[in-house]
């Protein structure tokens, strides 16, 4: 074989890797969501965490590798992870709406406050997040302030029983039996829409 032929073949394979690697990433993710979607936790969170090794500016990963833990209730391993997505990716309400989570488990109450009000703006439609700051905002004893937050979740969402009955609970002085609601088991498989709308949040962020 001639010296030519050994160097265009060394170049045809150098210039294949980056899609070659790609192309493994893309089935690695496929392939961790669907262990996660079957609540194969530790398998997703053991993927997950060879994709970051591999790819460490794939915020999708890491927030699917905390949400792994989770679900393990590794709690710290899954602020951690949290922390990381977010530095990646500060435009995307799921990873807030998990480390305000995660916080609430940790009992870190006033970051969970700070946690939800970042995801209620990037989503202010989502009843839950609302819902979740008032909880935490009564936790750290701030009565008034939850009973203010719960006021306007109500009079939005009227028939918002969880609210209502924290309302009534506040009101009559008693701890709470509402517990914050929590992250939901949902399909991880279409998370890659993520990507979308982060450009349109981060659009009307510059914009503001």
């Amino acid at each position: 074989m001639s010296m030519y032929r050994c160097l265009l073949i060394l170049l045809l394979s150098v210039l294949s890797l980056p899609v070659f690697s790609q192309y493994n990433i893309k089935k690695m993710m496929e392939e961790g969501k669907r262990t996660f979607d079957q609540g194969y936790y530790v398998a997703s969170m053991q993927i997950f965490t060879r994709i970051v090794a591999l790819k460490p500016h794939l915020y999708e990963a890491w927030y699917l590798m905390a949400l792994s833990k989770y679900h393990l209730e590794d709690y710290k391993g899954a602020e951690e992870d949290c922390k990381v997505a977010l530095a990646l990716q500060p435009y995307v309400s799921e990873i807030f709406e998990l480390y305000g989570m995660v916080c609430i488990c940790e009992e870190k109450y006033d970051s969970a406050f700070v946690a939800y009000t970042q995801a209620a703006q990037i989503n202010p439609d989502n009843r839950e997040l609302w819902y979740n700051k008032a909880y935490c905002l009564y936790m750290q004893n701030d009565f008034s302030g939850a009973q203010r937050a719960l006021d306007y979740i109500i009079k939005r969402w009227p028939t918002f029983q969880e609210a209502n009955e924290l309302a009534q609970e506040i009101k009559s002085n008693k701890r709470p039996k509402q517990m914050p609601r929590k992250v939901l088991n949902k399909s991880v498989l279409n998370l890659s829409s993520l990507s979308k709308k982060t450009l349109l949040m981060q659009k009307t962020v510059k914009n503001k």
